[in-house]
């Protein structure tokens, strides 16, 4: 819809430009800028943001904000969080917990906010977080040299250099350390079955509560714990998008994966997805239960996952290994019913044989 403004959106940006002063700075007023005045916008622009194929380097954003001096007293985490805040039904004091955590880009960033016990600051990995290390601190090279891409390089070169030559003969050999034992062969890890077959083995459903996201489930005694799930536009934008992310990134964990799985597995039909609503796990406002259900069904359909190496994987063992507890009224009421059973298969019996049998005068 935003295709059909994109001629009126150009107009209006060349005439705030044709004024500029010679510092670069406009005067601007959001209050005057037709595309706030839509409501629909906000919302559209939210998701946007979160599209995997929109995504830019977050240090690149964090580098812009602070040369732009548009809000210097504020990070770029907190901007974020802010703006999003209206879209994430988030407890109060989660995002200050965030607001050092480290990521790649906005999507990511999100991400990791939905990751269990993530709240801790966390440096970037990738080798190019490190390249432009030099723009934002002093512009010496010698303090960042062992931190850029080329640094690292240089020094992996010499190290390896300086293990290949020769030693003097006074020198004792170096001795390698002996190679580590082969890792144990890992258990496999089935799925689970639905949420209504999972009720006639015994197990128990319940919302887990004072928890910081929905991803934070626990199975303990043959009782399922599931926090939360508000489900609507922009939830199932961000789902969809980290895991297509997790998927194409090699370095990156499977968090958000892991729990579409499990999802997928427990709302295999429409009446699972009525359950989890009606025990208060999935608020639904995406739509009728059944594109719910459909949802997960066929984001699960193309997802590769390694259940061994999820962190539900204790939840999937838990719920597979469970057997229900044999107790003696179980036993009883069994009892009773196989004795019940045999009583009237043997009446239907000789009411049959009297029928076609009759006694003889």
């Amino acid at each position: 819809m935003i295709e059909e403004h994109k001629q009126v959106y150009l107009e209006f940006f060349v005439s705030k430009t044709r004024n500029l002063v010679v510092s670069h700075k406009i005067g601007y007023n959001t209050v005057e800028d037709p595309i706030f005045k839509l409501r629909w916008v906000l919302p559209t622009l939210r998701r946007d943001l979160l599209l995997i194929k929109n995504q830019v380097p977050l240090f690149l954003l964090t580098h812009l904000l602070e040369t732009s001096k548009l809000a210097p007293s504020i990070s770029l985490n907190k901007l974020a969080f802010n703006f999003f805040d209206y879209s994430v039904r988030k407890p109060k004091g989660f995002w200050a917990q965030h607001h050092n955590l480290g990521a790649k880009h906005l999507l990511d960033l999100f991400r990791k906010t939905f990751i269990p016990g993530r709240s801790s600051p966390t440096p970037p990995t990738q080798c190019c977080d490190n390249m432009f290390s030099g723009l934002r601190g002093n512009n010496s090279r010698t303090k960042t040299s062992n931190t850029t891409c080329f640094g690292k390089i240089c020094c992996l070169k010499a190290r390896t250099r300086a293990e290949t030559l020769p030693r003097s003969t006074s020198l004792t050999p170096l001795r390698r350390p002996p190679p580590p034992p082969p890792l144990p062969p890992r258990p496999f890890l089935g799925l689970i079955v639905s949420a209504k077959k999972l009720r006639t083995r015994g197990i128990k459903f319940q919302l887990r509560k004072n928890v910081d996201t929905p991803l934070d489930i626990c199975f303990k005694n043959g009782l399922l714990e599931i926090p939360l799930l508000v489900f609507d536009d922009f939830i199932s934008s961000l789902i969809s998008n980290s895991v297509a992310f997790e998927h194409f990134n090699m370095t990156c964990t499977t968090e958000m994966t892991s729990y579409v799985t499990f999802m997928s597995c427990l709302t295999d039909r429409e009446e699972d997805t009525l359950f989890l609503c009606a025990k208060g796990i999935i608020e639904n406002y995406f739509g009728t239960s059944e594109e719910v259900t459909m949802f997960f069904k066929n984001i699960g359909k193309v997802i590769a996952l390694s259940l061994c190496q999820s962190y539900l994987a204790n939840v999937f063992d838990g719920v597979n290994k469970f057997k229900i507890h044999k107790t003696p009224w179980r036993t009883l009421s069994s009892s009773a019913a196989i004795i019940l059973l045999l009583l009237t298969i043997a009446q239907t019996f000789f009411v049959a044989f009297d029928y076609f049998s009759p006694p003889k005068n």
